[in-house]
């Protein structure tokens, strides 16, 4: 893939690559990947369809950490 950017971009990418010791490429890779991932839509994501699990123990929310600490 190839693209031109305005100088003010290059410059910004330019900086911001060599503060994080990568080279332009890295970073317009990383920068992209960033986007994509952001401006997806995860409604059909697999992670949003998982249903609840039930467990064999019946625990109150404000008691989870105690029982999983064995707290008291």
């Amino acid at each position: 893939m190839r693209t031109e950017l305005e100088p003010s971009d290059y410059e910004t990418l330019l900086k911001l690559a060599k503060s994080k010791n990568m080279t332009i490429q890295e970073a317009a890779r990383e920068a992209v990947r960033s986007w994509s991932v952001s401006a997806s839509d995860l409604s059909q994501d697999s992670i949003f369809k998982l249903k609840p699990v039930k467990f064999k123990v019946k625990v109150k929310s404000n008691n989870i950490e105690p029982f999983l600490y064995k707290r008291k």
